[in-house]
């Protein structure tokens, strides 16, 4: 009797052990059950999207000063400039300029927005003729003005097509109130003036007003602004600049009758000429040229500099202890590492000893045509230009809203694209 018995408290024993199997088993499916339900709802979920036009477009506030709160907390100002003859200018005036350029991006802390954005406009011509209108003075001097004025009038007629070309800086701080992103802002005005006065460049800050006139011809290209608000304090600005639709899809979208694209432009060039930015500008379309500059912390750059450096002595270590394995001289190690290590030696004691500064710069390309056709042909002729130059044109696929926004002269980043 005793080994049945045995026996069977061993068979109770197993069956009470399975019944505890089965029970965690039917808790951990349910858990894993439940897990995955919840992370079928969080991928499907739709969280916070826009509703509205408007709701695309960054702005919570713009002051008649021209300064601008966006919805990330910082407050932008920009700054219309004119173009020099840098091309046609002597090599010690390049030298001087290059130098003045140089000083003026290392002017700019970590804790500043930087961006430089270009457009070109076509169809202007209305307003294009209303800047070549000379206003006649009774003073003697009418004749001279008045074939001036000829002139003007027939060279904007032999046409670049109503080609309008703009240049703004657009520059940024994060302030905990508007009082005290003023004061910061007046500050960085005044030495963005100087370093562009010192270059020989003509500089305008522009206005509340004016800044949402650039933004409204950005973003309706076959319309005019027929009014605008007395006031710009107690209102929503956005709807004064927004398009009546704007539609998003992977590599394309759509602003009422406009078709547009979004790019990066992936700079793989240790250097870039200086003729990169005026052929992309030469071509007559319809497009924004957007450079985000981000300077990093000087300490942040030589750490991180030194780790690249470190990295390199390291792989260069294990090459020659594969060389000498094989029995091959230790000195041939591949080339790429050599020029790596040269080239971030130059860097470091750029940083350390000339007190230069390295930054992050995205490149965003905004372009804009009547037909799917001209889109492309536009697009395709950029990609050239950057081919030509040892850079890369990448659509942002599935970011076309980021990419405007990041396009815009608003000073807000959305791609997480740097170089």
């Amino acid at each position: 009797m005793r080994p049945e018995r045995k026996r069977k408290q061993a068979q109770e024993f197993l069956e009470v052990k399975q019944a505890q199997l089965k029970k965690i088993q039917k808790e951990t499916a349910k858990q894993e059950g439940n897990s995955f339900v919840a992370s079928i709802k969080s991928f499907f979920e739709l969280g916070e999207k826009c509703l509205t036009v408007e709701d695309t477009i960054p702005i919570e506030k713009v002051y008649e000063n021209g300064i601008c709160r966006l919805t990330d907390g910082y407050f932008t100002k920009m700054i219309a400039f004119e173009d020099i003859n840098y091309q046609l200018a002597l090599e010690e005036q390049r030298d001087y300029i290059f130098n003045q350029f140089a000083s003026f991006l290392n002017s700019f802390d970590n804790n500043t927005r930087l961006q430089l954005c270009f457009t070109n406009q076509l169809g202007r011509l209305e307003e294009l003729a209303d800047a070549i209108t000379i206003p006649i003075k009774n003073d003697g001097l009418e004749e001279i003005r008045s074939e001036f004025r000829t002139m003007l009038q027939n060279q904007l007629e032999k046409g670049n097509n109503g080609l309008r070309q703009t240049k703004y800086i657009v520059f940024g701080v994060k302030e905990d109130s508007y009082r005290q992103a003023k004061v910061v802002l007046s500050r960085l005005e005044i030495d963005l003036q100087s370093h562009l006065k010192w270059m020989g460049i003509r500089s305008t800050v522009l206005n509340g007003f004016e800044r949402l006139i650039v933004l409204h011809h950005i973003l309706n290209p076959t319309e005019h602004l027929s009014t605008l608000p007395d006031e710009l304090e107690n209102r929503d600005c956005r709807s004064i600049i927004v398009p009546d639709k704007i539609h998003f899809q992977k590599k394309y979208f759509s602003m009422d009758n406009v078709l547009c694209q979004t790019s990066h432009v992936q700079i793989l060039a240790s250097e870039l000429s200086d003729r990169f930015l005026t052929e992309l500008l030469s071509l007559e379309e319809n497009m924004v040229l957007s450079l985000h500059i981000q300077a990093l912390d000087q300490v942040d750059a030589i750490k991180l500099v030194k780790r690249k450096f470190t990295d390199v002595q390291r792989m260069t270590m294990e090459e020659q202890k594969k060389a000498y394995r094989s029995g091959y001289d230790l000195d041939i190690i591949p080339s790429d590492l050599m020029t790596y290590g040269t080239d971030l030696k130059h860097l470091l004691n750029d940083l350390q000893s000339r007190d230069e500064k390295m930054f992050l710069v995205s490149f965003i390309i905004l372009n804009q045509g009547l037909s799917k056709a001209k889109l492309d042909n536009a697009v395709s002729q950029l990609a050239t230009i950057c081919s030509r130059h040892n850079c890369m044109q990448k659509c942002l696929d599935y970011q076309q809203e980021q990419g405007l926004i990041s396009a815009l002269p608003l000073g807000m980043n959305c791609i997480k694209i740097k170089r």
